[in-house]
């Protein structure tokens, strides 16, 4: 009984998070928040975990919803190639399954040495 109440708050707190993060993102798109999203990942892209945590799918899946136009788009991929520089461990193939695990169509892989601008300006067009 304990374990399924536990549980319980902590789905209901992970959604609440979701639609606080979803509004704040709507408004603009701070690094830091996007950096806050990817973290719970980071086991995963470190090679420590062989799949991701469901929070770090939920939150790939509110930075996905969440950036929808070109510039967010953009400020996205650049917040990632910044906050990659501050996880040395980062396994760049894992990054690249990540999306695809956690069941999100991305078109675009973000590497450290890519150039948004010109990545997502052909993605764009």
């Amino acid at each position: 009984m304990a374990r399924s109440l536990t549980t319980l708050v902590l789905i209901l707190t992970v959604a609440l998070s979701c639609v606080y993060t979803y509004t704040v993102f709507a408004a603009s798109m701070p690094c830091n928040e996007v950096a806050r999203m990817i973290t719970p990942c980071a086991s995963y892209l470190a090679g420590r975990t062989t799949m991701p945590y469901r929070l770090c799918c939920g939150g790939m899946t509110v930075l996905n919803r969440t950036a929808v136009t070109q510039a967010d788009k953009l400020t996205v991929c650049n917040c990632l190639k910044g906050v990659a520089n501050h996880f040395p461990t980062v396994d760049f193939t894992r990054a690249a399954l990540l999306p695809r695990l956690c069941g999100i169509a991305v078109n675009v892989t973000i590497t450290p040495s890519m150039n948004c601008n010109s990545a997502f300006l052909a993605y764009m067009a």
